[in-house]
């Protein structure tokens, strides 16, 4: 189960202004997979998205705003978060109990406001949800729960001058309390990617966390980035199979990190990057130009797919309009995303 970065979904939505053509055929753009896509008109600026499984989902967004599914995105109902704080993180362990946790606000009216970074927890499929506050959290994201009690995440503190304000946070009674860990992760894109209950972090100075105990040990993973550069995204398949990417360069390994290989991909960065099985996997990489204007334009997307692991990569033409957004996939063969009033659903034929 893998997540695309929310930043990069954040930044895509700044940096480009939308002006293109509707692409009319999508069950032909990736050949084994059948790709389809419905137009909503949710109340919401989507920041996360998780699946319980292939029917139950949660969306969840700016002004508490959450949603749910229980047939696949076919039909979402607005629940009530009893809070206006955003919300940037959501996790279920079952499809009763979960938690979404959101940032501070200051200087407005709203009951919430000023009380700090908010975790909230449900019990019954989020029919109702408790609230807990941290005064002393600017922002609490990247939820991972392994059960009721143990979980973890990366939890931002004010800014202090010459001062680390982003850690990794664990904690072992449901997200009560959190304990920091001292790691020096890379704060400006970080996520917890988690495979098979191992989790991986990008850190700094080129650096890999990784924990096979629910994230109370770390073990420190050295990688091949230049040094002018650092691991900007992280995507695991299984325990061993994983790739990295830092500046233009991307690398591969097959032993867990102990040893990386330059990939030689005809891409440099992660879109809707995914694998279905060792050797089967694609890319979805946006194109946006500049064509006068402040802003570049988004043109579509390019899809790259190979079928040996990433020795070689078929490349499509452009693909108009298309733009998967922000992904989840909760099995190998099935994945979701969003991306505005656009829900996708990507599965394997």
């Amino acid at each position: 189960m893998t997540k695309t970065l929310i930043l990069l979904f954040v930044i895509f939505f700044i940096a480009c202004e939308k002006n293109t053509v509707e692409y009319s055929d999508l069950k032909t753009v990736l050949s084994g997979w059948e790709i389809s896509k419905t137009n909503y008109s949710l109340d919401i600026i989507a920041r996360d998205m998780f699946f319980v499984d292939s029917e139950i989902g949660f969306i969840v967004g700016f002004n508490g705003s959450i949603y749910k599914t229980i047939n696949a995105g076919k039909l979402w109902t607005k629940q009530n978060s009893g809070t206006t704080l955003h919300l940037y993180s959501v996790f279920f362990i079952n499809k009763n109990v979960g938690f979404a946790s959101g940032g501070a606000m200051s200087g407005c009216l709203d009951e919430d406001c000023g009380k700090g970074s908010v975790v909230l927890k449900t019990s019954n499929g989020g029919e109702t949800w408790t609230k807990l506050f941290f005064k002393d959290y600017t922002n609490i994201f990247s939820l991972k729960f392994f059960n009721e009690t143990k979980g973890v995440a990366i939890i931002e503190t004010p800014d202090i001058p010459n001062a680390r304000n982003c850690y990794l946070a664990t904690t072992s009674d449901g997200g009560n309390t959190w304990k920091f860990k001292d790691l020096a992760i890379f704060s400006s894109t970080s996520k917890i990617e988690c495979v098979d209950n191992i989790l991986y972090i990008a850190g700094d100075n080129q650096k890999i966390f990784k924990s096979k105990d629910y994230g109370d040990s770390w073990q420190t993973i050295n990688t091949p980035i230049l040094v002018s550069n650092n691991v900007q995204d992280i995507y695991f398949y299984n325990e061993n199979i994983g790739f990295i990417v830092g500046g233009t360069s991307i690398y591969k390994t097959s032993d867990g990190g102990l040893n990386w290989k330059s990939a030689n991909f005809p891409f440099s960065t992660f879109g809707t990057f995914h694998f279905y099985n060792e050797t089967e996997g694609f890319n979805f990489n946006i194109i946006c130009e500049y064509a006068g204007g402040d802003f570049p334009t988004f043109k579509g997307s390019i899809v790259y797919k190979t079928s040996n692991g990433g020795i070689s990569w078929n490349k499509s033409e452009l693909i108009d309009s298309l733009y998967l957004g922000m992904t989840y996939f909760p099995q190998k063969d099935l994945g979701y995303g969003i991306n505005g009033s656009e829900f996708y659903t990507i599965k394997r034929k």
